[in-house]
């Protein structure tokens, strides 16, 4: 009887450290919320301008647009551009005016008005602050947006024609009722919004 009661509480405390072992293991193998987020890439692309923005769905559900461009400063001039999400992910540079393949500004819903833009800019979910472009044609890029999303919602970014970023020739004067010119103007690059998870958990472990 001595023998067998020793090997049971044998077996029982083997018995416990593995459970211990295997939840540990199970949580500590999980990714974490933060690693597991959803991002998504944008490349830039215009007339001598490039550049890379990345978006990430934060827990709160806030999108962090950041990235960095570079454009000849004759053509992306000093001073403030307007910078959009638009509701349509394609980017034709060849198009007459061009990237006007890319629509107008994001604005899904029953109460969204893509065009004219002047019907609800600055108020478009796609309508964000203005790229700020230094003397040498370089910029930084660094915003948050609660007016989209990239999982799958009524505001998502990847719905059934995608979406675009565009960087456009004028500032976005943001103002209630403005004309396309007020808003931006012409556009100068265009980026199509496409997923890249990878950026997301790198851009978690960086921030």
């Amino acid at each position: 009887m001595v023998i067998k009661f020793s090997q049971l509480k044998s077996l029982f405390f083997f018995g416990i450290t593995f459970c211990i072992v295997l939840v540990c293991g199970l949580a500590f193998g999980q990714p974490s919320l933060a690693q597991s987020s959803l991002a998504a890439r944008v490349d830039l692309v215009g007339a001598d301008i490039t550049g890379t923005l990345i978006l990430t769905q934060q827990e709160n559900g806030l999108v962090r647009i950041r990235g960095t461009i570079q454009g000849d400063p004759a053509t992306l001039t000093p001073g403030l551009h307007g910078l959009h999400i638009h509701s349509v992910g394609v980017c034709e540079p060849g198009a007459q005016p061009p990237f006007s393949t890319s629509g107008g500004h994001f604005d899904p819903g029953p109460f969204g008005s893509e065009v004219p833009v002047e019907a609800n800019h600055p108020y478009h979910l796609g309508d964000l602050p203005n790229l700020v472009v230094d003397e040498q044609g370089y910029a930084t890029y660094n915003a948050l947006t609660s007016r989209v999303t990239l999982s799958q919602s009524p505001i998502t970014l990847f719905d059934n024609n995608g979406s675009a970023i565009i960087i456009h020739q004028l500032t976005d004067q943001q103002k209630a009722g403005g004309t396309a010119a007020e808003a931006g103007g012409g556009r100068l690059a265009c980026g199509v919004v496409t997923r890249d998870d990878s950026s997301g958990q790198s851009e978690n472990r960086s921030s």
